[in-house]
Order: C-alpha cells, then structure tokens, then sequence
C-alpha cells in the first residue's frame, strides 16, 4: 500500500481529501504543521508528498520540502490556492515535482499521484540496473540484463551470467567446482553439473576474448580464478 504524507493547515480539507484517498487504497499520515511533518517523516517512510505551499506554521510548503530533499527524491505535489509565476519557479528548483491549484477533484489528484508514481518507480528502476553494472576491464558486464558490453553487446546464457557474476565476486581468488556449482545451482553433487560447468567456461572464455586482459584459469586440483592481469 502506498503512503503518503499530507500537509494541509486546513483540516476540513485534510478530512475530505484523507477520507478519499483512503478510499481508493492509499495509507495517509496528515500533518497541519511542516515542522511536525518533517520530524516524522522518517518514521513514516512515505512513497509521495501533499503539501500545501500556504502552511501557517513555522515552516512554508517549500520550506518543508527543501527538508524532505535533504533525505529523500520522492515526488511531492504542491498544492496552492495561488499558482503565481514565482511560486512555480520555486516549487519546481526541488525536483520531481508537480502543482495543483485549488480548488481540484480527488479524481484528478488520484491521477496525478498515480502518474508520478509510476514515473518515479521507472526512473528509481532504471538507477537500479545501472547500479547492477561490474566493471571487468573493457568490459561493462550487467548480470540483470545478461550482457557484457564493449564495442558490441555480448548476450548471455541465464547460467553464463550467474557463473561471471560468482566469478566477480570473487575476483583473483580461486573458487572450487563445488563453490560455484552450489552457488548457482544449489547442487551439493559437483559430479551432477560438472559436465555443465565445462561448457559454461569454455563458453565464457570465448566471449571474453575480446580483452586479453581478462582471464579465466583453470588451478589443478583447486578450481577456477577469475582474473584481470593489468
């Protein structure tokens, strides 16, 4: 269920809009004072921000929300009974935001929750899957997407990438047949997949090839060392 954090001085308004977003599924944590929203938002976690501009507190609605961008990018949706030129430019200096003037329609401020929402979980996935990115050299290797990229993007089996992926972790150090046949496939039988993990390497070696730098040795007896010879 997601949360969000109410900011409204006006509590008729406070009660209609948290009565209406209850209805259609969300959690709603309301606050007539910034100074007192702040302090718990932590402890609240919320997923979005409605925060009014006007508060009659300590704190202004930007104020509170220079606050919030301190600890968190979350999308806030100003609300405001004036929406004057000065006012924008300053709401939209903190990101990830939108205005509504008010009066407006639960209708319509359901669907611009929504929107943003769906764009912040777009934007926060994609930052995911860049961060999901190793290093190998020349190599941009993503166990996510199962690819290397160099020049060209190199595809990768389901079981290539998990074996690479176990190999970086340990990079230049020697892992056991039975390490990464666990790791990947939870067999405590190396004998099961060995004949797999053969092939798996060869495989791996060919579409690392490209950089002569990185290699995959066999160690006698011991196991296998992933390693970059800089």
């Amino acid at each position: 269920m997601n949360k969000i954090l109410l900011i409204e001085d006006d509590d008729n308004l406070a009660f209609m809009l948290t009565d209406g977003l209850e209805s259609d599924g969300f959690e709603v944590f309301h606050f007539t004072r910034g100074e007192d929203a702040v302090g718990a938002f932590a402890y609240h976690q919320p997923n979005i921000v409605l925060l009014d501009v006007n508060l009659k507190g300590v704190m202004t609605g930007f104020d509170v929300s220079k606050e919030i961008r301190k600890i968190s990018d979350i999308p806030i949706i100003f609300t405001t009974s004036r929406a004057q030129f000065e006012d924008l430019q300053e709401g939209f200096k903190v990101g990830n935001v939108d205005y509504l003037k008010k009066p407006y329609s639960i209708r319509e401020l359901g669907l611009r929750i929504t929107a943003l929402l769906s764009r912040y979980e777009d934007i926060e996935k994609a930052k995911q899957d860049r961060s999901d990115t190793i290093q190998l050299a020349n190599y941009v290797f993503s166990p996510t997407e199962q690819t290397l990229q160099n020049i060209d993007t190199i595809y990768l089996q389901k079981n290539e990438s998990e074996v690479l992926a176990y190999l970086c972790k340990n990079l230049d150090r020697v892992v056991s047949k039975k390490e990464i046949l666990e790791d990947v496939w939870g067999e405590k039988e190396v004998q099961l997949r060995e004949a797999s993990l053969y092939n798996i390497l060869f495989a791996l070696r060919n579409k690392l090839s490209g950089d002569p730098t990185v290699s995959i040795q066999t160690i006698p007896k011991m196991g296998y060392k992933l390693s970059i010879n800089r």
